[in-house]
């Protein structure tokens, strides 16, 4: 078999969706799939009897019809590489820093598992390198459109449409695979090569592409069949049954191996389902179903096989001519190194990711984002101090007992009507004018030293949020809102004793 690699660079928005409707939310697929590439060969070498420079009816139908050339999909690149579809056999654990990951067949103890909550991986395209998987960001746009009226010379009325595209400027690799016993090599780069239109809204300003020859880029390392194999789906699977309808349930013969079984409880499979438009006749085709690119399969050794064999080519399936079908046998980034399953490979960050606070914007809707997320974040930390001295204290100092509940609720009032920390510790702690100094409140809070306790707490509170606030205001906030929680919540344990 014969690859040719290619690079694809989006000079404008490109519009692709997953489906022909147009009515509500239509997203943006996020790799270009390689039926757009074979509408490109096909305009330009597909036989017509009164053009010399085409190809004949014979080669037509072998090239764009026999599935002996096979157009792949384009992922996005980095580095003059190829990035792959997470594998839905990866699992990270759910709400955790905790970013080690686990391959779903390697797992031999689940309940040594259950307490990390794993969750699968879906989303996002990696490039496996040095025991790595490094994120590539795949960049969308959206934009609002409405269509013109040539009468009035303005925007139709109830025609508007949004229109999510991918960005331009982005680059993107894929790979055309042809069978040893054609010679059309120059033909399909001649036919690729140059400034091109794809997708939807091409007569818009959606669609420009510039296609290359690529650097030659590495396909993914792999580890040799044992008693085992993992099918890795680097593109979408159809299967048809005999009666010639989708089957979501493969057999082991139609991945190209003999003398094994599918073990489906080892395996992680995810669907699709979309009705494709065709353009010459102006209809819709049937429905095709099928396994979605970043699925697992495995492949196990029957029990009165000798050994496993595979005897395939890379590519299983039906309509593997628009870059369907496109397999990985045992690929090293679904290794584990063993202790229960944990990745060889580890997910990392986007570029943008590392960067951190180095990527900036001033968009309105981030700015505001942005602000909500460190809201949260120092909420948190208030009630994780808040919840710390309670446990700490509230049984060892006496601090909830029925006759402090009027004292809190006065420690509260307090807070509440000062905003500045300084004059907050004041009204509290201050040896003339201190609430806590003075008259029956003194004695009560000298026993035990509760009012050390307290006044530790304050400091401790102030001088760890003056730490990463430069806004002295937000500072400010942030104790107030310490004060009054922790007041509010020893009331009302006290209340109910």
């Amino acid at each position: 078999m014969k690859t040719l690699q290619f690079k694809c660079k989006l000079l404008t928005d490109v519009v692709l969706r997953p489906r022909s409707a147009t009515e509500n939310n239509q997203e943006c697929i996020d790799f270009i799939s390689g039926n757009n590439f074979l509408g490109i060969a096909a305009g330009s070498l597909y036989y017509k009897p009164e053009d010399k420079n085409k190809l004949s009816n014979e080669d037509s139908w072998k090239v764009f019809h026999s599935g002996k050339v096979r157009f792949g999909d384009a992922h996005p690149m980095q580095t003059d590489k190829r990035a792959l579809r997470v594998p839905a056999g990866m699992f990270q654990p759910k709400l955790s820093n905790d970013k080690t990951v686990y391959i779903h067949h390697e797992i031999e103890d689940f309940e040594k598992v259950a307490n990390l909550q794993l969750k699968q991986c879906r989303k996002g395209f990696y490039i496996f390198d040095k025991n790595e998987g490094r994120e590539v960001g795949v960049e969308k746009s959206f934009a609002i459109k409405s269509a013109y009226d040539r009468e009035t010379r303005r925007s139709k009325d109830k025609k508007m449409c949004g229109y999510e595209s991918l960005q331009a400027g982005s680059e993107w690799l894929f790979e055309v695979s042809i069978d040893d016993d054609l010679n059309v090599e120059q033909e399909i780069t001649d036919a690729l090569q140059g400034t091109k239109r794809i997708g939807r809204s091409r007569t818009a300003q959606y669609g420009l592409v510039k296609i290359d020859v690529a650097k030659p880029f590495q396909t993914e390392l792999s580890t040799p069949i044992t008693d085992h194999a993992v099918v890795y789906a680097d593109a979408r699977l159809i299967f048809l049954d005999e009666y010639g309808l989708p089957a979501l349930q493969p057999v082991v013969t139609d991945l190209g191996f003999s003398g094994g079984e599918i073990n489906w409880s080892k395996s992680q499979i995810r669907t699709f389902q979309y009705a494709p438009w065709n353009f010459k006749r102006q209809a819709r085709d049937a429905d095709r179903c099928g396994i979605e690119k970043g699925s697992v399969i495995y492949v196990q050794k029957s029990e009165d096989a000798d050994k496993l064999e595979y005897t395939g080519n890379g590519w299983v399936g039906v309509y593997q001519n628009e870059g369907f079908g496109k397999i990985l046998i045992n690929p090293v980034f679904l290794e584990a190194y063993g202790n229960n399953g944990e990745a060889l490979f580890q997910l990392g960050k986007t570029e943008k990711e590392d960067k951190g606070d180095k990527v900036a914007s001033t968009d309105p809707l981030f700015l505001h984002l942005k602000s909500q997320a460190e809201q949260v974040k120092k909420e948190n930390e208030i009630y994780s101090k808040v919840n710390k001295f309670i446990g700490e204290y509230k049984d060892k100092c006496g601090f909830t007992k029925e006759a402090f509940a009027s004292q809190w609720g006065t420690v509260r009032s307090i807070a509440v009507q000062n905003s500045c920390s300084k004059k907050l510790r004041a009204a509290l702690f201050d040896d003339k004018t201190g609430y806590l100094t003075h008259g029956v409140a003194k004695e009560k809070w000298e026993e035990r030293d509760r009012i050390g306790k307290f006044r530790n707490f304050f400091d401790d509170l102030s001088e760890e949020f003056t730490k990463d606030e430069l806004d002295k205001k937000r500072t400010d906030r942030a104790v107030q809102s310490a004060i009054i929680n922790l007041s509010a919540e020893m009331a009302k344990i006290a209340r109910r004793k």
